[in-house]
């Protein structure tokens, strides 16, 4: 077994704000196997970096035999003991359970309490939930590296390197070894770079400040004129990685910490039903519906018992999309319809605290569909 350990050139300076952790606390981890298979596979490399008085460090254990994985684990075991963090890129998935693995396979659970009782930080799991918004071929960690344009060079996959691991054990040379240690160390040092995908934890709970609004006119697919509310806006986080999304014609670009919201704005006569239509008239004449206490003064051939149908009041004027009772009072085209809609009153137009409100409100139904939707701060006037 070979132990090669050398200071990185490069100052890194450490953060994540996301964990309470000091940089002297954390570890990133990143191996190298023979296969994916944790019976009938083996860990021949196992790179780290660490931050020590005079820096950063890269620390790897390489099985260069092919028959000593049981002391290169037991090494490294013991070196990770004095840490609490491991951070890592699909680790939880893959490297983590695979160390468990093989620790247990050589006999070596009862060194490995130190390592089991470290706090896996996963890279990988602050951009899975997103993968859908993100538009990348693939999310292999070369591939987020190249995204973020941290200035990785080397691109080999683990298949490759399993091949070229072979082949040194076959015929071992310098320059094999340089390739096989070279990768990993990539790797490892790549970590450092992609500690950005940390903001993402954050995405959910941002807060948002719209900066422009204006109403923006177009040409539809069908080439009709249509009208939409364009919010450019500012958050107090900046992502690694560009997001292009769009649901219910609403559609959104995020790069860094700005954005821009694109939202369907609905300038037409559209109605708001009561709901306590056993207490309105509808006036067939006039098309609306008034309470009966207003309705006494008007002619009894004139008016019919209101139905649920026809209890509304017709408006005129902008109109925006909620997916959720966000605004009150809300407004439909018809009454079976499921879309509702607020008006988008002069007001609001002046009020840049209503707009950020409701452009996150707009942001979390794209990026988190699923999830309860946000309510607004205060109800509108």
């Amino acid at each position: 077994m070979r132990i090669i350990s050398k200071m990185l050139e490069e100052s890194t300076a450490f953060s994540l704000p996301d964990i309470p952790a000091d940089a002297q606390e954390v570890l990133f981890l990143d191996i190298e196997t023979t296969g994916i298979s944790r019976a009938n596979s083996a860990v021949y490399l196992i790179g780290c970096i660490c931050l020590q008085p005079d820096g950063w460090q890269m620390t790897q254990w390489f099985d260069d035999t092919g028959l000593d994985e049981k002391t290169l684990l037991s090494s490294f075991l013991i070196f990770c003991s004095r840490y609490h963090y491991i951070i890592n890129y699909n680790g939880n998935r893959f490297d983590l359970p695979f160390l468990r693995a093989r620790a247990e396979h050589h006999g070596l659970l009862q060194d490995s309490a130190a390592f089991l009782s470290m706090e896996s930080i996963d890279l990988y799991g602050y951009i899975a939930p997103y993968r859908h918004l993100l538009g990348l071929p693939d999310y292999r960690q070369q591939t987020l590296e190249q995204t973020m344009q941290t200035g990785r060079t080397e691109d080999a996959d683990g298949k490759a390197m399993i091949e070229a691991y072979k082949k040194y054990l076959l015929l071992p040379s310098s320059a094999m070894l340089d390739r096989l240690v070279s990768h990993n160390e990539a790797n490892v040092t790549g970590l450092i770079r992609l500690l950005p995908l940390s903001a993402f934890a954050r995405l959910e709970d941002m807060q948002l400040t719209v900066t422009q609004a204006q109403a923006n006119y177009f040409r539809d697919y069908e080439g009709k004129q249509a009208e939409e509310l364009l919010v450019r806006f500012r958050m107090d986080l900046a992502l690694p990685v560009r997001i292009y999304a769009g649901a219910d014609h609403c559609y959104l670009k995020i790069e860094k910490d700005s954005g821009i919201l694109k939202i369907p704005l609905f300038t037409e006569e559209m109605k708001y039903f009561y709901a306590n239509y056993k207490d309105y008239y509808y006036l067939p004449r006039e098309d609306m519906a008034v309470h009966k206490y207003i309705a006494t003064y008007v002619e009894p051939d004139h008016r019919v018992q209101a139905k649920p149908q026809t209890c509304y009041t017709r408006k005129t004027a902008s109109y925006l999309p909620q997916w959720s009772l966000y605004r009150t009072p809300f407004f439909k085209r018809r009454f079976e319809d499921s879309d509702i809609f607020f008006e988008l009153s002069d007001d609001m137009k002046k009020d840049r605290d209503a707009l950020s409100d409701y452009a996150a409100y707009v942001l979390h139904h794209i990026l988190f569909p699923q999830k309860a939707p946000r309510k607004a701060k205060a109800p509108a006037q």
